[in-house]
């Protein structure tokens, strides 16, 4: 781990050293988000949804001649509604729940992504690539309607921790792909997907889908 801290603010020199241009920007936009879902094996069906959220934040351009690589910091909201049914058995009788529910997180994003740019006309560029993020999770609510054996309406924040006591994880990690168009060096629009690679909660396997519009300004 010293031997990784020390590693890298070399690279960030050196990789600045040899930077053609640097900019500084900042960056909003909308997004859509779901949670992929998979579980033990029960008698269980399922039906995931969007929920509409937003990310705002600070990002780096560091340019060279065909590409450019972009770190950032962001503040986004992520989560997902859904939609289950599931029995169980219990005291020799079965049992069927419908819950009807709708996750929200918040979270730090550091993404860093390598673009690729073309100029398709004066003043205009088009890019394209992606890179790997990391999600550190500030707070999250989760709501759910339960139908069944009985009913009833529950309301609650999400614990976060290192171990199973907890409802999800602090961190998590995933990789981008974006592509978008830069307009006189300064504004830009893009379209990304980010693609979850590790699971948000412990005990079954939620992985975090979103894809986000957004529009940036480099100074």
């Amino acid at each position: 781990m010293n031997r990784l801290l020390l590693t890298f603010p070399l690279v960030l020199i050196t990789t600045f050293s040899f930077a053609q241009t640097f900019n500084l920007g900042i960056k909003g936009g909308v997004n859509l988000s779901t949670v992929a879902f998979s579980g033990p094996a029960l008698n269980f069906t399922g039906d995931n949804q969007n929920r509409a959220g937003y990310q705002v934040g600070v990002t780096a351009d560091v340019g060279f001649q065909h590409f450019s690589i972009q770190p950032g910091l962001f503040f986004i909201t992520k989560g997902g509604k859904y939609i289950e049914e599931f029995d169980y058995v219990s005291n020799s009788q079965t049992y069927v729940e419908h819950v009807v529910g709708n996750t929200k997180y918040n979270y730090l994003e550091l993404p860093v992504n390598l673009l690729y740019k073309l100029r398709a006309a004066p003043g205009v560029k088009i890019y394209a690539g992606g890179g790997p993020y990391m999600d550190y999770s500030l707070s999250g609510t989760s709501t759910q309607h339960v139908t069944g054996s009985t009913t009833y309406d529950y309301h609650g924040d999400i614990s976060y921790g290192s171990d199973h006591n907890k409802d999800d994880k602090r961190i998590n990690y995933g990789i981008n792909f974006i592509a978008g168009v830069e307009l006189k060096k300064h504004f830009t629009i893009d379209l990304n997907y980010s693609l979850g690679l590790t699971s948000i909660a412990w005990g079954i396997t939620d992985k975090n889908r979103t894809v986000g519009l957004s529009v940036g300004y480099l100074f």
